[in-house]
């Protein structure tokens, strides 16, 4: 039997046994080591999934996810270049018969054998999944960080070699921008956050930025403007989740004729935009939208990755509550740049 977290989409979640299956033909068993946590999966719990199919419930929760290589059907061992006992990254999105669905959102635990998310012991990876193998000399709390930098070395596409770029927002997303945008050139990176982010901006000058903006206590518009001599940023990225304010903020904070990539998820409509921006000062809008897990790996089996700086907090199942409290910033006095779950 394989434990697992399983949210019914009404802000309740519960813990079930569920059996491990057999891989189907085509497909493989995954041993559960890590998964982290990310604000979707907030979404998921308070019955909102932001993805094309729309979500499932009730359902195992949880994208961000390691594992080993349990059982494999030798099709499957072909394709994907992988054989049992090897540690792999999993691709979230999995190509069906109906079109392509996400695990730990897209899979009802009432479908097949239920296990398609990473809140559980087991995965099961069906047919039209993709695993990409990952260093075993690493702990593997840490190496769960290749999903948010799967979508960031996307994100940063609009960065180039020597662009000044602003990230909004030091969540994991924004640690995760950081990352890939240095990987991408950029000669200087500023980080914004509010004042209750004061640990994840001192995070974040540990990983790569070259300043960190406190928007409640200091001017940031006349702060970037100092930093970048007049210039203002070439790209700005709005990795803040919770709050469409950063989006008129990016606005402001980019240069004429750059670019600004929307990405943090905002739950809210947007107020006071003023599409005229775009026009007179030439700016172009960008959806963070993308996801390349195989470049992600990559950087991180190159050593090229601050992966210990990046763990943040991590949880066994039976304190999977403290794990969430912890990832909605509920716990008084206490914070983390990351926060996942310890299966294995």
């Amino acid at each position: 039997m394989s434990r697992a977290i399983v949210f019914n989409g009404d802000e309740t979640w519960e813990e079930r046994d569920l059996p491990v299956p057999d891989p189907q033909p085509g497909g493989a068993v995954l041993r559960v080591e890590a998964t982290g946590l990310c604000h979707s999966d907030v979404d998921h719990f308070r019955g909102h999934v932001h993805t094309s199919w729309g979500g499932e419930f009730p359902s195992i929760a949880g994208h961000e996810i390691v594992g080993r290589i349990e059982k494999i059907d030798p099709a499957a061992a072909t394709e994907w270049g992988v054989a049992e006992g090897d540690r792999v990254a999993v691709r979230d999105m999995v190509f069906t018969p109906d079109g392509y669905r996400i695990y730990g959102h897209d899979f009802s635990v009432n479908e097949g054998s239920g296990l398609y998310g990473g809140f559980a012991e087991h995965l099961e990876l069906l047919p039209g999944s993709m695993v990409y193998r990952l260093r075993d000399d690493v702990p593997v709390e840490q190496l769960t960080f290749f999903e948010p930098l799967s979508c960031a070395v996307t994100w940063v596409d609009p960065v180039k070699e020597g662009d000044v770029v602003v990230i909004e927002g030091p969540g994991h997303m924004g640690m995760a921008v950081i990352v890939a945008a240095r990987a991408a050139g950029a000669s200087c990176v500023i980080v914004t956050g509010t004042s209750n982010d004061r640990f994840r901006l001192d995070c974040a000058l540990r990983i790569g930025a070259d300043h960190v903006i406190d928007v409640e206590a200091e001017d940031v518009v006349a702060r970037v403007r100092e930093i970048t001599n007049g210039q203002m940023a070439d790209v700005v990225l709005d990795a803040a989740s919770g709050s469409p304010i950063t989006v008129n903020m990016a606005m402001d904070l980019v240069r004429k004729g750059g670019g600004v990539v929307i990405a943090g998820m905002k739950d809210r409509p947007l107020e006071g935009f003023h599409s005229d921006w775009i026009p007179t000062r030439r700016i172009t809008l960008h959806p963070g939208a993308g996801f390349d897990a195989e470049r992600a790996v990559d950087l991180i089996n190159q050593g090229k990755v601050p992966t210990a700086e990046l763990v943040g907090e991590t949880f066994p199942l039976d304190r999977f509550d403290e794990a969430f409290s912890l990832l909605t910033r509920e716990i008084p006095g206490r914070d983390a740049v990351r926060v996942g779950l310890r299966l294995g």
